[in-house]
């Protein structure tokens, strides 16, 4: 009867024992995997490209006046102006960022910022200036001679050298900033002006006129039959506004047909 009671008494505690392992087994495997998160990082053969610039790029793929909307967004007075910290400026991109657009399109903007998507689109724009500035002097050239197109007669070409992808532009004699109208590199607003003046005097097909891509930025109050202006420059810099403000008064006059290329070339 004894030798009964003991068995009993090991079997029923080997099976709580089990009941406890197992149920202790089930718990540990539920918080395991509750913990298993899934990361990607994908690394990309060129450098960063700028997260202002790319938050432009991104809503001009939803829809190409949204791109406007955001750089005048940007560029209100004193925006951005307290920002000190590379987070108050995400901050700010994406506020501005979903203020032009609906909700569900805002959580896919926020999706889409964090996947740097529009990242390769920025570094396509890289290979642009290259063609823009080989009507530019060399260094040598630039420091004997200011240089501006004349429109009145044929520019020297002197190619420049090619850039790799992987790198941002090279900064024309310190510009960060300059407008190419195909026969004339502008630097600095003085000169735009000047050659607004000059300009309204011109025919379409009376000046070489720079080729135009699908995935420019044409300025929505352009007039199609007006002579070309294209800015290279970035959102954010000064230069960028000064030059910004006075193509989008013109453009709106229907004087020229404003175009951005989004550039930030190496030093700015």
């Amino acid at each position: 009867m004894e030798l009964r009671r003991r068995s009993r008494v090991s079997v029923a505690f080997l099976i709580s024992l089990l009941l406890v392992l197992s149920f202790a087994g089930d718990l540990c495997f539920a918080e395991n995997r509750r913990l298993k998160n899934v990361q990607v990082s994908l690394r990309a053969k060129w450098t960063g490209t700028p997260l202002l610039l790319e938050a432009g790029e991104l809503l001009s793929k939803e829809w190409k006046n949204l791109f406007w909307e955001f750089t005048d967004l940007w560029l209100e007075p004193d925006k951005g102006s307290d920002c000190l910290t590379a987070k108050c400026c995400i901050h700010k991109i994406v506020v501005d960022g979903h203020s032009v657009l609906s909700k569900p399109l805002g959580s896919v903007f926020e999706f889409s910022r964090m996947l740097r998507s529009a990242s390769p689109r920025l570094v396509l724009y890289r290979q642009l200036p290259d063609d823009s500035l080989s009507s530019y002097p060399s260094d040598d050239e630039a420091d004997s001679e200011h240089f501006m197109g004349d429109l009145s007669g044929p520019i020297s070409r002197v190619k420049a050298e090619p850039f790799l992808i992987s790198r941002n532009p090279r900064s024309p004699g310190g510009s960060c900033c300059w407008v190419d109208t195909g026969s004339a590199l502008l630097f600095n607003v003085t000169e735009l002006l000047s050659w607004l003046d000059t300009s309204a005097k011109l025919a379409v097909g009376s000046a070489e006129q720079p080729e135009l891509f699908d995935f420019d930025h044409i300025y929505f109050g352009s007039s199609i039959a007006s002579p070309v202006a294209i800015l290279y420059g970035a959102l954010g810099t000064e230069c960028f506004k000064k030059f910004h403000v006075t193509l989008v008064e013109t453009s709106k006059k229907g004087k020229i047909k404003y175009v951005v290329r989004p550039v930030l070339p190496s030093g700015c």
